[in-house]
């Protein structure tokens, strides 16, 4: 692995061709995945600027994708998750493709930095680096676990050919958190059981994750 001159222009990501050939292609959908397979993914990664691979569908971008919940006593499994923290897209975020999105996820470009043995603790790293940089965890607010679920995939809109999201589930012990950029985004807490009401207007690796994982 090795990293650009320009660290703040580089991110990323892995050949598209070894990528597939350790997952089971999916065009459109969650795959399930384990922290083996993504140490070996992780391996194949290399750092290039940004606005290269912007336009390079023979790299695959992995984006760390966390959704954030608050658990339930006594409920195990996806359903102990009652509550999710839902964000919307504003003009100020930088991805246009995505304004005014709702969303599960946070998250984004892994920049890079220090890789460790197993490697997907970089990943976890680089999760909460972003956490920390969009989310203000407050009054005793703290993460009490991350789980990774699995990659999801969609290349049947073009920002998704670009990218492979890495889906986290993160749970906390309450939900006193606010957003670090309420230019860029605002969120709010849902019930699990209201989250249709906002299907329709989710970004795609949202609905996956409602499809394939929540529900």
């Amino acid at each position: 692995m090795c990293s650009a001159a320009n660290l703040e222009e580089s991110v990323f990501a892995v050949p598209a061709d070894s990528l597939w050939k350790l997952l089971t292609y999916k065009k459109n959908g969650l795959i399930k995945g384990n922290s083996e397979m993504l140490d070996r993914i992780i391996r194949l990664g290399l750092f290039r600027e940004r606005s290269d691979l912007e336009t390079d569908a023979t790299y695959k971008q992995l984006i760390p994708y966390a959704i954030i919940s608050n658990k339930e006593p006594g409920i195990m499994g996806p359903r102990q998750s009652q509550s999710f923290f839902l964000f919307q897209r504003k003009a100020g975020q930088t991805e246009t493709r995505l304004h005014n999105k709702f969303h599960l996820g946070a998250g984004g470009h892994m920049n890079p930095g220090k890789l460790t043995e197993p490697e997907t603790q970089y990943v976890i790293n680089e999760l909460k680096r972003e956490l920390f940089e969009e989310l203000k965890f407050l009054n005793g607010c703290r993460i009490e676990d991350i789980e990774f679920i699995g990659f999801i995939n969609d290349d049947s809109i073009p920002v998704g050919n670009f990218h492979l999201g890495l889906l986290y589930i993160v749970h906390v012990s309450n939900k006193d958190i606010s957003i670090n950029e309420p230019d860029k985004m605002t969120a709010e807490w849902i019930d699990k059981n209201e989250l249709m009401d906002y299907y329709r207007d989710m970004e795609t690796w949202s609905r996956i994750a409602v499809d394939f994982y929540i529900l």
